[in-house]
């Protein structure tokens, strides 16, 4: 098994990303360490997998789950967390409001899991801290997210194009784990072995 991360789960054209399907697959297959998927909030605070902030017309989190669930094949976090696994889930959450207590409830049913949290939202990431520590917490991209206390987290989440061997030996003397993302050339990337490389199961081939 290599480092590499599925991100979005196993998708193809029967197979939709971030579907139940798709990420248990993944999780199932020797060829990754683990899955990276998207988590947003309904109105009902319940969290699905999914990307984008609407579906079709309704916007998660003005909807209520059974109302999304009665006219899509809805994933939810929960269902993912029930998979048996010792691999990494990589949780996104998407929404910068979401009701962290509920949240963590959710996730402290399955606190075996081998479950890192991260957003774009440093303050979310601050607040499930303080609240929590059994969970590995981490930001994503370091030019959009500059932080002088990046000891604070237990990893970081780097866009490709910004990583230099500098920046990226900084994270790994200071005991932050690292996950690159945005990868488009896989050649160059084999110096970042130390890392998981968040991948797309249609481009790993040519690695």
């Amino acid at each position: 098994m290599n480092n590499f991360i599925l991100h979005r789960g196993y998708h193809d054209s029967n197979i939709k990303e971030n579907s139940y399907e798709g990420i248990k697959r993944a999780l199932d297959s020797d060829e990754y360490m683990g899955i990276e998927c998207d988590v947003r909030e309904t109105l009902d605070k319940h969290y699905i997998i999914n990307h984008n902030s609407i579906i079709d017309s309704y916007l998660i989190r003005f909807t209520n789950l059974n109302v999304l669930k009665s006219k899509y094949n809805i994933t939810t976090l929960e269902s993912i967390l029930s998979i048996k696994t010792n691999k990494i889930i990589l949780l996104e959450i998407k929404d910068y409001s979401i009701d962290i207590d509920s949240f963590l409830k959710l996730l402290d049913k399955y606190k075996n899991k081998n479950i890192y949290i991260m957003s774009f939202y440093k303050r979310l990431i601050k607040e499930i801290k303080r609240k929590s520590n059994n969970y590995k917490l981490g930001v994503l991209n370091y030019v959009l997210n500059s932080d002088k206390e990046y000891n604070n987290y237990d990893f970081i989440c780097l866009l490709s194009s910004v990583i230099t061997p500098n920046l990226y030996n900084y994270f790994l003397n200071n005991n932050i784990e690292v996950f690159i993302y945005g990868i488009n050339n896989y050649s160059k990337l084999k110096f970042y072995s130390k890392s998981y490389l968040i991948v797309d199961n249609k481009k790993i081939s040519g690695f």
